[in-house]
């Protein structure tokens, strides 16, 4: 059986403007009244939206029923303004997808976007009808727990169960490496966000890369591979 790829998307495949983002949570702050939100705990990257999203409201009295209002605003908002303008791809991103479709390998997501954001995110980026299952941050604020939601899915789409160690998650973060241990599957690293290598490969994944068309050489013998 060919391996199963899990690619998380924000500094993998693509990255989406910053300003897209600025101008978004500054819109739902204002519109929901929230003037001082707590200072966020270091980088979004690796984190899922859910953990992210209560953090802007946790210091609020309401914070679980601020915390809806804000998450359904923030996928209107995406729904409603995200377009291919405020998206880029990243290099070697169009080249492994195309690869991976090509050779029938089971390709889904593993990212701590809302289900719903992150297809939005990878349609405008050019990459729609490629992936059909995945683990989302919708449930989580712990990206540990993305990579058995992706194989529970896969595995009712597919009517088949693999081990773990069939699956191949493949990120830009340490979470990313992190998930993918934790769950027992391969964990690829790309330095295409906002880690470097030497940062990544502290954290002993089990391949490190510098462009996704890397990943193309090693797929045929993922069972061997290792730093």
């Amino acid at each position: 059986m060919k391996p199963i790829l899990l690619f998380d998307i924000d500094g993998t495949l693509l990255n989406v403007d910053h300003s897209f983002i600025k101008i978004l949570i500054k819109s739902m702050m204002k519109e929901l009244n929230i003037s001082n939100p707590p200072a966020h705990s270091g980088s979004f990257a690796g984190r899922t939206d859910r953990d992210i999203f209560f953090e802007l409201v946790s210091e609020s009295e309401n914070a679980n029923e601020l915390y809806d209002e804000v998450k359904q605003r923030y996928l209107s908002y995406m729904k409603n303004h995200f377009s291919s303008r405020d998206v880029s791809v990243i290099d070697g991103a169009e080249e492994i997808l195309e690869f991976a479709v090509k050779e029938n390998y089971p390709i889904g997501l593993c990212t701590g976007n809302y289900r719903e954001a992150a297809f939005i995110k990878v349609e405008n980026a050019g990459f729609k009808d490629i992936f059909t299952f995945g683990g989302f941050g919708c449930n989580h604020a712990d990206r540990a727990h993305l990579p058995k939601e992706a194989h529970e899915e896969y595995s009712m789409l597919s009517g088949v169960r693999p081990n773990p160690d069939q699956y191949i998650v493949i990120g830009d973060t340490p979470n990313d490496i992190r998930c993918a241990k934790f769950f027992g599957a391969k964990a690829v690293s790309v330095s295409t966000g906002s880690y470097g290598d030497d940062e990544l490969i502290r954290f002993e994944p089990d391949l490190h890369l510098r462009d996704l068309r890397e990943l193309i050489d090693y797929l045929p013998s993922f069972n061997s591979i290792r730093l």
